[in-house]
């Protein structure tokens, strides 16, 4: 059984919280030793041989370290659908300084691009555009050719065969074609470069100093000092277990455009959720959005739209680029090679973020062990560490009976 243990100072620590991108250890060595058999588990369930993991409450106490031959706190990884919503805090920040406006239609900007009549930019931020993802039907091949280079106008394309979903403008989606079509809709608006877009007025404003977005998507190479990446084989959905664990030795950063490309680390993840759920971004009015949530569960409605059922309060909720479940907001992706998670609860200033080297297990996993390990600190939470250490069993990829 886990061991629920406070998220306390020691007299003595290795390193101090809010010391940029290196290890920290601030933490009882109860609570060290808890979250470190926590990772070790999550690591043999996902059949992942790398990780990253951060863990801070109020600035005041952090644990934050990798697993694996060579990997620490400066070790990078691509963020996947965790670092989408800087995007997001780009537009907040563009609309903040009156460059656009949230109910401005995309299409005035992307006047050649069929199938986004009326989606406004504010929409595809808080998730209500009517837009599908458009990682259906292309994950296999995510997984199995990750060299491939994906442009974005096939990705967007993939997204608009199947949509407008059902009640575009009331019923919310998460969906990847939404930050890959804000990204594509602010470039062209701004005719400025994204890579330069983001670094000037999100990663520098939020001490991102070890992340950057891609200036050239054609680039397959593993970045020097990132995490390895690794996955199973798929066919259909599911890992060809006999197949074995295999290591990616190129990847394209382009199957997860819109922001989802960032190269970055646990401790600059966690110091943007800081700022962008705390309204950093955009002013008092642009930033207001952030705290503005809708239930994921969509109601059943009348002809006209209206709810004819009352909406779950109390369950998972959606928000501008973020979900938030219980007290914590944040979101979890997945990426060839890598899974990753980062929530943040704002009032309290618990933060976890976590990355995992082998894709298989899926963004849930990743999710259940950063709620796994947000438990073990003993906040206040909705599940206990039991639970999700329960979820992350159920989740495991190719584990042998025994």
């Amino acid at each position: 059984m886990l061991a629920v243990v406070g998220l306390t100072l020691t007299a003595c620590t290795s390193s101090s919280a809010g010391s940029g991108n290196s290890d920290q250890n601030s933490v009882s060595p109860e609570l060290a030793a808890a979250v470190d058999g926590a990772v070790e588990n999550a690591l043999a369930l996902s059949g992942s041989t790398e990780a990253v993991i951060g863990v801070w409450q109020n600035d005041d106490a952090a644990y934050v370290r990798g697993y694996g031959e060579g990997v620490s706190a400066k070790t990078t990884f691509r963020g996947a659908q965790t670092t989408q919503p800087v995007v997001c805090a780009l537009l907040l920040d563009l609309v903040g300084s009156g460059q656009l406006e949230l109910d401005r239609e995309v299409a005035k900007d992307l006047p050649r691009q069929p199938g986004i009549a009326g989606v406004t930019y504010g929409q595809l931020c808080d998730q209500t555009s009517g837009l599908a993802d458009y990682n259906r039907g292309l994950t296999d091949r995510f997984t199995n050719v990750p060299a491939r280079s994906w442009p974005e106008q096939e990705l967007i394309a993939n997204g608009l065969a199947r949509s407008p979903l059902a009640w575009p403008g009331k019923n919310v989606n998460l969906s990847d074609t939404n930050a890959l079509l804000l990204d594509r809709a602010i470039r062209l608006n701004s005719r400025q470069d994204t890579a330069e877009l983001l670094t000037r007025r999100v990663f520098d404003p939020a001490g991102m100093g070890a992340t950057s977005y891609p200036e050239n998507f054609a680039e397959t190479e593993i970045p020097s000092g990132s995490m390895t990446p690794t996955a199973y084989p798929v066919a259909g959905g599911t890992p060809l277990c006999e197949a074995g664990v295999t290591e990616i030795t190129e990847l394209s950063p382009s199957m997860v455009r819109g922001a989802g490309a960032s190269l970055t680390t646990v401790t600059d993840i966690k110091d943007f959720y800081s700022k962008y759920l705390s309204g950093g971004f955009g002013g008092e009015k642009a930033s207001k959005e952030v705290t503005e949530f809708l239930p994921a569960e969509n109601p059943e409605r009348d002809e006209n739209g209206e709810p004819t059922s009352e909406p779950d309060t109390e369950g998972r909720q959606i928000g501008f680029a973020v979900e938030k479940i219980g007290p914590l907001m944040g979101r979890a992706g997945v990426m060839t090679g890598s899974i990753t998670a980062a929530y943040s609860d704002p009032t309290t200033g618990l933060s976890v973020v976590v990355a995992l080297n082998n894709s298989s297990a899926g963004p849930s996993f990743a999710q259940a062990l950063a709620f796994q390990l947000a438990a073990l600190t003993g906040a206040e939470l909705p599940w206990s560490a039991e639970d999700q250490g329960a979820l992350l069993t159920e989740r495991a990829v190719c584990q042998t009976e025994g």
